[in-house]
């Protein structure tokens, strides 16, 4: 059951559009989400349970405007546990292959992470660093 709720709380929360962005729960992020709250918050787990104590269990099958008015109300009232669930959600969402070809795709800019390949940078020009050294040391010696 839980399941369905963090679906349509998903889908609340990045909710897609006609131009081709889908929805965070319909796309099939829920358990990607879960692992990103337990591994980014020591207590993921309990951030969750919180919310979901908060919420009706027909949660799923309310108009998008009362399960939105219900999850401002937790904001308001759950805000740490409210942050933790929002930032999961997003990482999952942005870290998705299929989010990052669509972002892609919109954009043009390419969507991929910058590590191992990195971006091209200049090789570091140490004088930049001389009027510092020239400068000499800035502080006192503690005895």
């Amino acid at each position: 059951m839980s399941d369905t709720i963090i679906k349509s709380l998903l889908d609340c929360l990045i909710p897609g559009d006609q131009s081709g962005w889908p929805a965070a729960g319909q796309h099939g992020l829920t358990s990607r989400f879960r692992e990103l709250l337990k591994s980014l918050f020591e207590n993921g787990d309990q951030h969750l349970a919180t919310l979901l104590a908060e919420l009706p269990d027909n949660f799923s099958s309310l108009p998008a405007e009362r399960q939105t008015a219900l999850l401002k109300t937790i904001e308001a009232s759950k805000t740490e546990a409210f942050e933790a669930l929002v930032k999961a959600c997003y990482a999952s969402y942005y870290t998705d292959p299929e989010i990052r070809r669509i972002l892609e795709n919109k954009t043009g800019y390419e969507a991929r992470p910058p590590q191992p390949q990195g971006y091209q940078m200049p090789p570091f020009d140490e004088s930049l660093l001389e009027p510092v050294i020239a400068r000499g040391p800035i502080w006192r010696k503690v005895p």
